[in-house]
């Protein structure tokens, strides 16, 4: 077992369709997984719904949500199977992150500057 704790970053885009109560949901249970495996959440942003760049299973529109956190990549491995038989989940990217990351993103960043 991989004790060493890594930084990840972790993109998922989720089908408009679905309930958002769903969703809110899904993403609680990866939170609680990666905080009962030791790990914790640096940043958690809700980007809402965006535009795609080209049509995923017949949807052009997705709702993105960010999460950063640092666990074991055992954490990474079970997340990724949740994620995979998740048919409300279109796309996911996991990477790997030099360190902490906490302050919003670039998507959080513009936002803010558009509603002032």
């Amino acid at each position: 077992m991989n004790t060493i704790n890594r930084y990840y970053e972790l993109l998922l885009m989720f089908d408009v369709n679905q309930d958002d109560s769903e969703t809110t949901s899904t993403v609680d249970k990866y939170k609680s997984i990666i905080e009962a495996k030791g790990g914790s959440l640096d940043r958690h942003e809700d980007w809402g719904v965006i535009k795609m760049a080209y049509m995923i299973d017949k949807n052009n529109k997705a709702r993105y949500i960010l999460l950063n956190f640092q666990s074991t990549p055992d954490v990474l491995e079970e997340l990724g199977n949740l994620i995979k038989f998740n048919d409300s989940i279109i796309r996911h990217l996991f990477t790997l992150q030099s360190g902490k990351i906490t302050e919003p993103s670039i998507m959080m960043q513009s936002r803010e500057r558009s509603a002032s």
